[in-house]
C-alpha cells in the first residue's frame, strides 16, 4: 500500500499510544468503525476534505457522531488529527493502523474470488487450510466475479492462484497457438 507520509505518522503514533496503554484491540475495534463509516459514506469524506469548515465545528461532530462508541484516547486523537488540518488523510490512517495491527497479531489477509459466494462451511475449510500452512490468522475478503465462469482466484500477498475454468480456457487455447 502507498501511503503517504502524513497518514503512516499519525498511525504509528496512535498505534505506539495505544500498544503502550494496553488498548491496542479497542482502538483497533474504533478504527474499524472510522473506516467503515469512511468507505461507506461518501458524505464524510467530503466533509473531512472541505477546508472551510473550521477544525471545531468537525471535532464538534466528530463527539457527536462517536462519543460514547469509541475509547477517549481514539477521540483525542481524532481531535489532534483535526486541529492539525490532517483530517483529509484519516481514511489513509485507517488503513494503515490496520495493517500495524495485522502485522502485530500475525493476521494474513487473502482475497477469494468466484462465481458466487461461499458457504461458511467452505470459508471455514480455507481458513483452517491456511492457518496450517502460514501458521498465523486468516481474513478473507471475498469477492464475486461471473467472468470467472467457475472455480477461483485466490491471492495472498503477492501470490495468486487461479483455479478459475476462465483461466483454464485460456491456457487451453494458448495450447493450440503454440
Amino acid at each position: 500500500m502507498n501511503y503517504s507520509g502524513i497518514a503512516v505518522r499519525y498511525s504509528k503514533a496512535l498505534f505506539s499510544l495505544a500498544e503502550e496503554k494496553g488498548i491496542l484491540d479497542e482502538v483497533q475495534k474504533d478504527i474499524a468503525l472510522l473506516k467503515s463509516v469512511c468507505e461507506s459514506e461518501p458524505e464524510f469524506i467530503r466533509f473531512l476534505e472541505y477546508p472551510v469548515i473550521a477544525s471545531t465545528k468537525k471535532i464538534e461532530i466528530f463527539n457527536i457522531l462517536f462519543a460514547g462508541k469509541m475509547n477517549i484516547t481514539t477521540l483525542e486523537f481524532l481531535k489532534l488529527v483535526c486541529k492539525n488540518r490532517r483530517e483529509s488523510n484519516l481514511h489513509s490512517m485507517c488503513l494503515n493502523f490496520q495493517s500495524q495491527y495485522k502485522v502485530k497479531k500475525g493476521i494474513k489477509t487473502i482475497t477469494f474470488t468466484s462465481v458466487s459466494e461461499i458457504s461458511d462451511s467452505v470459508r471455514k475449510n480455507i481458513k483452517e487450510i491456511l492457518r496450517d500452512k502460514y501458521g498465523s490468522e486468516i481474513e478473507i475478503v471475498e469477492q464475486t466475479n461471473s467472468n470467472l465462469i467457475g472455480g477461483f482466484v485466490l491471492r495472498i500477498d503477492d501470490e495468486q492462484y487461479d483455479a478459475s475454468v476462465a483461466k483454464q480456457l485460456e491456457n487451453v487455447k494458448r495450447s493450440f497457438k503454440a
